[in-house]
């Protein structure tokens, strides 16, 4: 006869097992490194780009910059997906997330007065407006990429991970969820 047996006392919760993962993940953890919601993946000792720890999490990935895209590798130059880093420390334009809601709000990355919003050599504005364009236009939903969020850490090159992004909200109608504040 065979059957499962419950040993009361000898086993973990998913929250224990969870609450025993590290909440923080060294430079050389980066490669094998979970994505973990609130989590700090720590940068390298060098005094240069090659410390930057989103790099090493995602392969292809550029070292600065606030959105930083990867394209499919089909060859269509359309992105896989984008990571979003934000310093969450700009006091005129600041990013934020409501932590209840799920709601990120991100200013982009053109904060230079007189310049054009879509003018930017990374052109991540432009993503944001092509991704919100397919959006409500329900063509093309597949080539939304997901949004990776990070933010700054508090030591050196560190990141925390915020989540995984999607653009739209139902509570938000489409002539408000991307603004843009300034020039176009």
């Amino acid at each position: 006869m065979g059957g499962s047996l419950y040993a009361a006392g000898k086993h973990k919760s998913m929250i224990a097992m969870l609450e025993e993962i590290s909440m923080e993940f060294s430079f050389s953890q980066l490669k094998m490194a979970p994505l973990i919601i609130d989590a700090i993946y720590k940068g390298g000792s060098a005094n240069d780009l090659s410390s930057e720890p989103l790099h090493v999490l995602f392969p292809k990935l550029g070292v600065n910059g606030g959105f930083r895209k990867v394209n499919r590798m089909d060859g269509s130059g359309k992105p896989a997906y984008v990571v979003l880093y934000t310093s969450m420390q700009e006091l005129e334009w600041p990013d934020y997330l409501d932590e209840e809601t799920g709601v990120f709000r991100y200013y982009g990355d053109n904060r230079q007065p007189g310049r054009n919003l879509l003018d930017t050599k990374p052109r991540g504005n432009a993503l944001l407006e092509d991704t919100f364009q397919k959006l409500h236009s329900y063509q093309d939903l597949t080539d939304i990429p997901p949004f990776f969020i990070f933010k700054k850490g508090v030591e050196g090159r560190d990141a925390q991970f915020l989540g995984l992004a999607v653009p739209g909200n139902p509570r938000i109608s489409p002539d408000k969820d991307l603004v843009a504040f300034g020039e176009l």
